[in-house]
């Protein structure tokens, strides 16, 4: 009897899986933290932008009610008349100009302790609503209220009488407001951030 020879199957062991595959996806891994990181950067960003420019804001509408609010000063008439009380070192936020070297305003920017830089109770320029008792009494929102300066210019002129001619009609008053208004952010040592300086002519 023939027997028949009996089948050999040969059993391949499977395929080890080479480290292409792995290093593909740690490749992925690292992009996709990488942007992960690039988006949360990006929206701490942004936020402090936004932060940035709404407390810009906060201080320029500060700095605007305050210029408002020195205008009035200078409107009521109850405080001074011409240039009266208005003296170089500056009292309760009149001055007279400096000819020479810098303006007032300026020399502020360095000064120690002055309300100019802090907004603090310091300093020759005057809080909001000092004189003026405005509705509402403070400015909302701010780290410090506003303040204000006001310089006399003289203006020595003529003008047109009703006769047709010209005649000397006195010494006209034209006042200059510098204004500085505050943000709501401070830093570490609680004072303000953001500080904006607005100035205007005003002619009563």
């Amino acid at each position: 009897m023939n027997e028949k020879p009996a089948k050999r199957y040969r059993i391949t062991p499977p395929r080890q899986q080479g480290g292409a595959v792995l290093m593909v996806a740690l490749v992925f891994l690292v992009i996709i933290t990488m942007l992960g990181l690039t988006a949360m950067r990006t929206n701490v960003i942004e936020e402090r932008l936004a932060g940035n420019s709404r407390d810009w804001a906060l201080a320029f509408q500060a700095a605007e009610a305050a210029l408002r609010d020195a205008e009035k000063d200078i409107q009521s008439g109850t405080r001074f008349v011409g240039e009266t009380g208005f003296v170089p070192a500056c009292t309760n936020g009149l001055c007279t100009p400096q000819i020479d070297g810098t303006a007032i305003w300026q020399d502020l920017e360095t000064a120690a302790n002055s309300g100019w830089m802090t907004g603090a109770s310091a300093g020759p320029s005057i809080a909001y609503g000092t004189y003026t008792n405005p509705t509402p009494a403070t400015v909302a929102n701010v780290a410090r209220q506003p303040r204000y300066l006001i310089e006399v210019v003289t203006e020595k002129g003529s003008s047109l009488s009703q006769k047709g001619g010209y005649g000397n009609q006195g010494n006209q008053y034209v006042y200059r407001v510098t204004a500085r208004g505050f943000g709501t952010s401070v830093d570490s040592s609680g004072n303000p951030i953001a500080r904006v300086t607005v100035q205007s002519m005003y002619k009563p």
